[in-house]
């Protein structure tokens, strides 16, 4: 049996079309989806290098910036700790030349300004004190340029007979968080 050439040619290029059909093109259709995934992965892992290269920028900036920062916790402390802004303010009244005659906490209160989890709480002191007005001066300087917020909110002037030793009375508002 002879088989014709041009019949045999159209064979076998039609088992090669069936075998591309059924072969190989479905392997291209999973060459080109797992080319997809490869690009979608590649742009995730991207995004994420770039994510967490931000977040280390933020941290060394951060960093370099840490005296700053500490100022600013010493400004607005997390704890308030009344002991310790008593001591200072009668430490402070007495090396302007003041006396301390009270001091108590008038107020704490949580201010309206709020962060995400916590919120700038007001302390309100109040203090009476002896001294000339050199000295009130001197004493209210020293609390502007201390670390920590102060605000005088009130004073009260007393009179006496006198001159050189007044009492005042006096309103004190820090903050803490």
């Amino acid at each position: 049996m002879k088989i014709d050439r041009p019949i045999a040619t159209a064979i076998i290029l039609f088992i090669i079309l069936l075998l591309m059909f059924f072969l190989v093109v479905p392997e291209y259709k999973n060459f080109k989806k797992l080319q997809l995934e490869l690009g979608e992965k590649k742009a995730e892992f991207n995004a994420k290098f770039n994510y967490y290269a931000e977040i280390t920028r933020t941290y060394f900036d951060l960093k370099s910036h840490e005296e700053d920062i500490k100022k600013v916790d010493d400004a607005l402390p997390d704890n308030p700790n009344f002991g310790d802004i008593v001591y200072f303010l009668q430490q402070t009244a007495n090396e302007n030349g003041l006396t301390v005659k009270n001091l108590f906490l008038s107020k704490s209160s949580s201010n309206k300004v709020e962060t995400t989890t916590n919120a700038v709480k007001d302390i309100i002191f109040s203090i009476d004190i002896l001294g000339s007005h050199a000295s009130l001066e001197g004493f209210i300087v020293a609390l502007e340029k201390s670390s920590r917020i102060f605000e005088v909110s009130n004073i009260s002037f007393n009179s006496d007979s006198d001159l050189s030793s007044q009492s005042f009375s006096m309103q004190i508002v820090t903050h803490s968080y």
